[in-house]
């Protein structure tokens, strides 16, 4: 991590410490995580389901921007639906998306006005709210569990399976496994995490080691715009991800003969999962 990422992540600690951020609905469950695969691009929040529809500012903001269907009767709902964009201190906007249809709105909210409804609303399949943090200064998406109160979680990882894909193959590796390749293709692996119950969410971070070198070494804490779109620490989507959600690591090199692969997958509160195994490559690049 450089100091430049250095610098921000300690900013985001200090500002959640200083601003006093609040989940935005009470008795929550996440089911979708910051950074995870959407198919074709990063999802940059969280997603939340409560049996309490109220949704609640997560600290005192100004509202800034809305789109609610109930004053654009003739438009289609955009991707988010209905939606509210809150400023707060310190750079910090909050956007809940997928609100239920209402014309009420505030020009100022505090922590005990409810900036909506838990809705179906835009590209949705099923009542929940999207909750994404954006700081102004950086013009970055930031990870809310840097920002938020910690959430009970003893789950480790499930590092599934992995996999070689040569065109629209998808191989299996396995420990001992033996293998022919005509060239270097990536690696993927399959990982999924829960917290509260058989929910498949994203990690934190992972690291991926092929043969003693790094070659996937990332961490989910921001988003980062682009003038070619979205990156993760300088990744766009494609360089980091499948388009069936596995991790994808592209800088890889096999050696002919035994391989050694180490995977560490560990989510926001700590929780760790390893998974080491050797294979043998038979190298026929002609």
């Amino acid at each position: 991590m450089n100091l430049k990422k250095i610098y921000y992540l300690c900013f985001y600690l200090i500002a959640a410490l200083t601003l006093s951020f609040t989940w935005p609905v009470t008795e929550g469950r996440v089911t979708s995580t910051f950074g995870e695969s959407r198919g074709d691009h990063f999802h940059d929040g969280i997603d939340l389901v409560s049996a309490k529809d109220a949704v609640y500012p997560v600290s005192e903001g100004k509202l800034v921007y809305l789109w609610d269907k109930s004053f654009f009767p003739a438009e289609n709902y955009p991707g988010g639906g209905n939606y509210r964009i809150l400023q707060h201190d310190k750079g910090f906007y909050s956007i809940y998306m997928h609100l239920k249809d209402s014309p009420e709105w505030k020009s100022v909210y505090s922590i005990n006005d409810a900036v909506g409804e838990i809705g179906n609303t835009g590209h949705s399949f099923g009542d929940h709210l999207h909750l994404s943090m954006l700081h102004a200064d950086s013009k970055k998406s930031v990870n809310p569990f840097i920002l938020f109160p910690e959430i009970a979680d003893t789950k480790i990882p499930d590092i599934r399976n992995i996999y070689i894909r040569v065109e629209d193959k998808y191989f299996t590796i396995r420990d001992k496994d033996k293998i022919r390749l005509t060239q270097h293709y990536p690696l993927l692996v399959d990982i999924s995490d829960s917290i509260a119950k058989t929910e498949k969410t994203g990690i934190y971070k992972l690291n991926i080691m092929l043969n003693g070198k790094n070659v996937y070494n990332y961490v989910f804490s921001e988003i980062e715009p682009s003038k070619n779109g979205l990156t993760i620490s300088g990744k766009f989507f494609q360089d980091l991800f499948d388009e069936k959600g596995y991790y994808k690591a592209i800088d890889v090199q096999y050696l002919e003969g035994i391989n050694n692969l180490s995977i560490t997958a560990v989510d926001y509160s700590g929780n760790t999962a390893s998974k080491k195994l050797a294979f043998t490559v038979n190298l026929d690049m002609q």
